[in-house]
């Protein structure tokens, strides 16, 4: 018995097939062609949406929208591979209608749109809204590191500044010996001398390029820097390399990423007041925030509780270091709030001392005396006195904890809401691999797709492709 065998090659088709049959009705680049049809490019902030009256026809920015995000629901970023992709996938032919534009006109579509694609990732999340697919005002807020285009090559800091200047300095003495010899041998106008003052002033001239260097490092106050994109951070959760800092609110019903933001911060402390703001603004309602000890920072706390959210984020306190642990905590110091103070074990109070407004802490003192008499002293302090600080915000600090204490499911809940968007579109959709645009702006506009194509497929996957087919043609 033969095996199977195809058609030749060389076959002519009687009824030639078309392309649209070869496209499965369920297949999601239907619902995608039918989707960006009906976004408003031009609000948005899409160029090229009207064409030019004079000159060659520019690709319709709809055109180019479909293919990014079929190309990034597939792992497929590059403007090359995209490219390729244009001539040879069944699926792209249908969505383009057989267009092929080269990769440098991909390439510029999102170098010149980035805003644009922040605009389209949120009206997604109002498309899904205003279907009711988010139902719930609880968000679980988290933030993950994604690399850069810069390599760790590009890393500069104080001392390897240093040591280029050294470098530079001691190749510029090398050369002007060499500048000196040909003057003794009065060769000055040779080809030689020539080449030696030529490499001396570019020797110069890097020279005042690392000294630059180093004075813009020393003004951002940050202790190392990335020659090539002075905007990405190095992160330690990449292992040293430049990246950034991705942070993402998901409604905890839906599990889609209802806002997102990139920023450049290298922990997550600073980011839990914007991104419930941010929630909110989407929700336009007070939200019901999660999130985990990395963002335990009482002065946001405050203000996120200040406007009517509440906070489930674990207490991220530090331990008495007195003593090795074997003195009084500050456990064992009772506040008095009506009088601001504290009153120690034996009964003697702590006044109010300073207050040390970059760490937003009270520092609060017993006196020498009341110390030196106490019975209790062995087991307080080895210091003169004892102090005990405060956070300024510690009733917010209070009030979480105590949430937290209520409600312990809550961390669970953050786990199963957040942590699975950050394994999608680190692994599925960006491929484990760096970013392709540099710069904030350039990371914010690419990771914009990212989620767009995260929400994208949530969708696709909750309510099936006719649902969606029918909710946007209708």
């Amino acid at each position: 018995m033969a095996h199977r065998s195809g058609e030749s090659r060389q076959q002519a088709a009687l009824f030639p097939v078309m392309l649209d049959e070869l496209v499965s009705p369920d297949a999601v680049v239907r619902v995608i062609d039918a989707w960006i049809g009906a976004l408003p490019l031009t609000d948005l902030g899409f160029a090229k949406c009207i064409p030019q009256r004079m000159g060659a026809p520019p690709y319709d920015p709809a055109d180019l929208l479909r293919l990014y995000l079929w190309g990034y629901l597939n792992a497929v970023r590059s403007s090359r591979a995209l490219e390729r992709e244009c001539h040879r996938n069944v699926e792209c032919m249908w969505l383009l209608g057989r267009l092929a534009p080269d990769h440098k006109t991909i390439a510029e579509f999102r170098r010149g749109n980035l805003q644009a694609l922040v605009a389209t990732s949120a009206a997604f999340v109002q498309f899904a809204r205003s279907q009711r697919l988010i139902a719930s005002a609880t968000v679980a807020i988290d933030g993950s590191k994604v690399q850069a285009v810069a390599s760790r090559k590009a890393i500069v800091g104080p001392r390897s500044l240093a040591e280029q200047a050294q470098r530079n300095a001691q190749e510029i003495e090398r050369y002007l010996a060499l500048l000196e010899e040909a003057d003794r041998q009065d060769a000055s106008t040779s080809g030689q001398a020539v080449r030696v003052r030529k490499a001396l002033a570019q020797l110069k001239s890097e020279g005042q390029a690392i000294a630059d260097q180093a004075k813009v490092l020393a003004a951002s106050g940050r202790t190392m820097q990335v020659t090539t994109e002075p905007e990405a951070q190095v992160m330690r959760s990449l292992n040293g390399a430049p990246g950034y800092n991705l942070q993402t609110a998901v409604e905890a019903g839906s599990h889609l990423i209802v806002a997102h933001t990139v920023c450049t911060d290298a922990s997550d402390q600073r980011q839990l007041q914007p991104m419930a703001e941010a929630a909110r603004d989407v929700l336009q309602t007070p939200c019901t925030v999660v999130a985990d000890a990395g963002y335990a920072n009482g002065t946001q706390i405050a203000a996120v509780q200040a406007q009517g959210m509440v906070c489930y984020v674990p207490a991220n306190r530090s331990v008495n270091p007195h003593g090795g642990g074997q003195l009084y905590g500050r456990d064992a110091f009772t506040y008095q709030p009506e009088h601001d103070r504290f009153e120690c074990p034996a009964g003697e109070l702590l006044k109010r001392k300073q207050v040390m407004r970059k760490s937003c802490m009270v520092i609060y003192a017993a006196s020498v005396e009341a110390c030196a008499g106490c019975a209790q002293k062995p087991s307080c302090t080895e210091a003169p006195r004892r102090f005990v600080s405060r956070h300024i915000h510690e009733d917010a600090l209070q009030a979480t904890v105590e949430q937290m204490r209520t409600q312990p499911q809550m961390m669970a809940l953050r786990r199963r809401t957040v942590e699975h968007p950050f394994a999608c579109i680190k692994h599925r959709i960006l491929g484990n691999a760096r970013l392709l645009m540099r710069g904030l702006e350039g990371a914010r506009g690419e990771l914009s797709l990212a989620v767009l194509a995260y929400n994208f497929k949530r969708v696709f996957n909750m309510k099936g492709p006719a649902w969606m087919r029918q909710v946007l043609q209708g």
